[in-house]
């Protein structure tokens, strides 16, 4: 019997991956709602608290969302067209430079014969006729992942915040759906379920955007602040890679640093790494655990190999998910272990899993409930 459920296990999950697979062009759109919800739902929790019906509040949040982000390009596009077009104006130089810089490098490891094209070789291979027949014939052969590139990206921003919009409207109606697919006797628990999942899903995402927006501040103004040429386009690379851990103040930084290898003298190159180094210590030691005060523990070395099991597995939205979707498996998981085998109450397992557990709190304004109430987190008995 056992070895037929464990067949059966089996089946649904091959049939699971298959269908996931084939179904994936709806991913990225609804990862982006997700998202959405998860930033937007305590402003429309707010105005509902108040006596404004949710979908009014969705529409306030909307245009409170998308106008500030109006504001934001508003703010900063000038500077950005103006770095843009002098990157590209610059592009053949600096591809010189740092060939040239390669090239040294690589010279004093010994590696003198190596070549290393500077911007002219690049240019007679890509003019050449057979080089540039080559080229054709891959991009016709690959003209559909690059259609189906340009549709997906097109359906992220097309259908992403339609969706977010109804998730938004209708989040307290699916709360109590959700939990009425559970027993009477279970509904309390899978309640409590859902607010550590919500606890840690929204601290992230919400959390991980302010922590790129103020890792992107601290670049740029760093790298203006010595001088460095294109610093507001650095910054804001490194700020939207911030989003997944880790990578935003390396990247960042790395860039910086080539930058001024390519356009500035070596004491450009030792501010540019002190802005990067000061930048990553900030973020490790006072934006981050300021602002990700609710997330679960997850040891740097597991967040590392997610995000790299991720990136193979799935690319780069793969990598956006990992660490969400490794923290909700480690509350799922490390709750029925430590009260179904280790016979601990449901405060003791969240208190194992979170930075400053609050198992008594009252539902924070914004949070998105399993099932709609006002009243308390029912109180969590020993499990059977």
């Amino acid at each position: 019997m056992f070895s037929w459920s464990v067949i059966g296990v089996l089946i649904l999950v091959v049939a699971a991956f298959w269908i996931l697979d084939r179904g994936r062009i709806i991913f990225a759109p609804l990862l982006l709602a997700v998202v959405i919800v998860f930033v937007l739902n305590p402003m429309v929790t707010f105005f509902h608290d108040r006596g404004v019906p949710r979908i009014v509040g969705a529409m306030l949040g909307f245009l409170t969302f998308f106008a500030g982000l109006a504001l934001i390009l508003v703010l900063v596009a000038p500077d950005m067209v103006d770095q843009a077009q002098s990157l590209v104006e610059r592009f053949p130089d600096i591809f010189d430079d740092t060939a040239s810089q390669i090239r040294g490098v690589l010279a004093d490891l010994g590696f003198e014969n190596v070549a290393v094209w500077n911007y002219q070789d690049l240019l007679d291979y890509l003019n050449d006729p057979d080089n540039r027949d080559t080229l054709i014939h891959l991009l016709t052969a690959n003209v559909g992942s690059i259609t189906a590139g340009i549709f997906e990206f097109i359906l992220v921003f097309l259908i992403g915040p339609v969706l977010a919009f109804y998730f938004l409207v209708d989040l307290p109606s699916t709360g109590r759906r959700i939990a009425g697919i559970f027993p009477p006797e279970r509904q309390s628990e899978a309640i409590h379920l859902g607010n550590q999942l919500n606890a840690a899903l929204g601290g992230f995402l919400r959390g991980q955007l302010v922590v790129a927006l103020i890792v992107g501040s601290l670049l740029s103004l760093g790298y203006w602040l010595i001088g460095l040429e294109f610093w507001l386009l650095i910054g804001l690379i490194g700020g939207v890679l911030n989003i997944v851990p880790f990578l935003g103040p390396w990247i960042g930084g790395a860039l910086g640093v080539i930058v001024a290898l390519t356009t500035g003298d070596f004491g450009m190159v030792v501010w540019a790494i002190v802005v990067a180094v000061a930048v990553q210590q900030i973020d490790n030691n006072f934006v981050s655990p300021t602002v990700l005060q609710a997330t679960v523990r997850l040891h740097p070395t597991v967040t590392l190999l997610v995000l790299v099991l991720g990136g193979a597995m799935a690319g780069i939205w793969g990598v956006i998910v990992a660490v969400p979707l490794t923290a909700s498996l480690k509350i799922l998981v490390g709750h029925w272990w430590r009260t179904r085998v280790l016979g601990q109450t449901w405060e003791e397992a969240s208190v194992a899993m979170f930075e400053e557990p609050d198992p008594h709190r009252k539902r924070r304004t914004g949070e998105i409930p399993v099932v709609a109430t006002s009243a308390d987190e029912p109180e969590s008995p020993h499990t059977d």
